[in-house]
């Protein structure tokens, strides 16, 4: 494969790999907070009521982190592309 092509893939590739990054944070925020709940659940013996709330809020706050860096890569290439708003 010729350098260019190379070349022309590659940020591509780097991009991808962070939005994988994104969906295994968005994974361990559940798995986390879920058993950050599950362990306080014990101590109050209150199961599994805690444990469920920690994986909404972990969902939560997983959902939000993507929404944040879609929406911070969506205005980056609408400022180089010239789209969005205009000032005057």
């Amino acid at each position: 494969m010729p350098d260019d092509e190379r070349n022309r893939f590659g940020p591509s590739f780097g991009e991808g790999y962070s939005y994988v990054a994104l969906g295994f944070g968005f994974a361990f925020a559940i798995l986390a907070f879920g058993a950050l709940g599950w362990v306080v659940d014990g101590w109050l013996g209150t199961r599994p009521l805690l444990a469920l709330v920690g994986a909404a809020v972990g969902g939560f706050g997983g959902f939000m982190s993507i929404y944040d860096r879609v929406k911070s890569d969506t205005a980056g290439r609408n400022r180089e592309s010239g789209h969005g708003k205009r000032e005057p």
